[in-house]
């Protein structure tokens, strides 16, 4: 059998040694807390969506992040991306019903992401954290809310 190595150790073994990104090994973790309560005149509709805020320029969200929800209308559901993949972070998952989902998508498969493109208001933006909803409209009332974590260098 052979031994290997993951990519942290392979970067401290190779000739010559290959720098890592802070945001991968002894980067800053930051809290990133953001709460939407869908007003009863009617929040976003099938295909429209919710900013969160914005990541900075090479952060990392953390498979720790979660959206949180109060009771919504059946069918009703979010995911977690940015303009250029919506759901980046987190496929359409229901919030019918109060509970929590974990946004770890970008981490099946290797596909490690970090932010490279601050760009707000642009299509080519990777820094806003956005939500889109589908199924049907949110439930008047229904509290939301991201809590986020993410390594970067500060």
């Amino acid at each position: 059998m052979a031994n290997g190595n993951g990519s942290l150790a392979a970067a401290r073994v190779a000739y010559p040694q290959t720098l890592t990104k802070p945001n991968l090994q002894g980067g800053d973790v930051q809290v990133f807390i953001s709460t939407y309560t869908v007003p009863a005149s009617g929040g976003p509709g099938i295909g429209e969506y919710i900013s969160w805020g914005f990541l900075p320029f090479n952060a990392r969200l953390l498979p720790t992040t979660k959206i949180y929800c109060s009771v919504g209308a059946a069918s009703s559901t979010l995911n977690l991306g940015d303009p250029v993949v919506p759901a980046r972070y987190l496929a359409a998952t229901s919030v019918a019903t109060a509970g929590s989902a974990t946004a770890e998508a970008q981490f099946a498969n290797g596909a490690l992401f970090d932010v490279t493109v601050v760009a707000p208001g642009q299509a080519t933006d990777q820094s806003e954290l956005r939500s889109v909803v589908a199924g049907a409209a949110l439930q008047a009332g229904q509290v939301i809310t991201l809590v986020a974590q993410y390594a970067q260098q500060n």
